[in-house]
């Protein structure tokens, strides 16, 4: 017998590649199955091998999604700066460097759907849940190692639940923001060309909030103008922003 043209986790791939594209090309809802087989050049065999619905599909993408912010995390907090600092500048980093994919934020959306969730196998949620672990326990220990550092300041008896607060605070601010850019109603007016997908510049109302809430904590050192302004050269530097 000869050997598969491609191995399994190539086909994994090919399909996920082909699944974003064929999402650019109609939309989350509107993407069909056979479309994703065609455009990977692999039989529908092949495809329900990886994932067995659209549901799966979303899924899939969003680990992608997740792996790559997780990526990107890791990398901000690795940089020699204040981790105050580094936790507001995770905020300066472009929408385009922190996922693969325009439809980010929307996909992100979905997976809000219960049903959706439901209908999607156990191999591709655990995957999920494993990244979305994954950046938790990296925020969580840098906050952590931050105490032991005596650079967040509080007692023993307060520490996890502070961290426990904080790290509330940041995904509130981090998830909830795009979505209200992205979604007009009387209580939020965005202003007339604004776009989130661009970097923001440290003058934007998210950057500055994100510094007054970070600040508002017992950091020894708290977020300076000057290392923020340094942290975003090398980001861009680096093709992050």
């Amino acid at each position: 017998m000869p050997a598969p043209k491609y191995s399994i986790a190539e086909q994994e791939q090919l399909i996920l590649d082909a699944a974003a594209q064929c999402i650019l090309e109609s939309s989350l809802i509107d993407f069909k199955m056979s479309a994703i087989a065609k455009h990977a050049g692999l039989s529908m065999g092949s495809v329900y091998k990886h994932i067995q619905s659209k549901e799966d599909v979303l899924v899939a993408l969003s680990v992608r999604l997740e792996q790559r912010a997780a990526n990107v995390i890791e990398e901000v907090l690795a940089l020699p700066f204040s981790l105050p600092t580094k936790i507001v500048a995770i905020n300066l980093v472009s929408q385009e460097a922190m996922y693969l994919y325009p439809f980010g934020y929307q996909l992100m959306t979905l997976l809000n759907s219960k049903d959706l969730l439901a209908k999607a196998s156990e191999k591709w949620l655990s995957k999920l849940n494993g990244v979305s672990n994954d950046i938790h326990h990296c925020f969580e220990g840098a906050l952590k190692q931050a105490v032991i550092d005596n650079e967040l300041l509080c007692a023993a008896d307060e520490e996890e639940a502070l961290i426990r607060e904080f790290m509330l605070l940041q995904w509130a601010i981090n998830v909830g923001f795009p979505q209200i850019t992205n979604h007009h109603h009387d209580s939020y007016q965005i202003e007339e060309g604004t776009d989130a997908s661009p970097a923001l510049p440290l003058d934007h109302p998210l950057i500055k909030a994100t510094v007054r809430m970070t600040n508002g904590y017992p950091w020894k050192a708290p977020v300076s103008s000057a290392e923020l302004t340094e942290i975003e050269k090398i980001l861009q530097q680096r093709g992050m922003r």
